[in-house]
């Protein structure tokens, strides 16, 4: 079974995206941020990471960093709603770190689920 991890600080995304993926022979992780959730990365093998751009503590794209240092081969989904043009430059800047794909928000579930699913194969 894949697992995948969320990390969002939003927890009605978290809830929603974990909705999204019940039916999908997944394990689910969560973490509200990028410290949390590098710490479930570096303690768990974990197939693809959806993370979020805008968060405290960590934001995104330093977690992105981190986790690319750590496993250069991490499957990354980035995902954000951060104002229209904020938030384009900054999955620009995701993808250029290593974020395979990106989603802007809001996104259709079947956008989330080819996407996701078409990480996983």
């Amino acid at each position: 079974m894949k697992t995948i991890l969320i990390v969002d600080d939003d927890p009605k995304m978290l809830e929603l995206l974990k909705h999204y993926l019940r039916k999908e022979e997944v394990n689910v992780l969560t973490a509200a941020d990028g410290e949390e959730g590098l710490s479930v990365f570096d303690g768990k093998a974990v197939d693809l990471v959806i993370i979020d751009i805008f968060m405290p503590n960590m934001d995104g794209i330093q977690t992105i960093l981190e986790m690319k240092q750590k496993q250069p081969e991490a499957s990354i989904l980035v995902i954000s709603g951060g104002g229209e043009f904020t938030g384009l430059e900054y999955l620009k800047q995701a993808k250029a770190l290593g974020a395979k794909e990106a989603l802007v928000k809001p996104f259709s579930q079947d956008d989330f689920l080819t996407t996701v699913r078409s990480m996983l194969a």
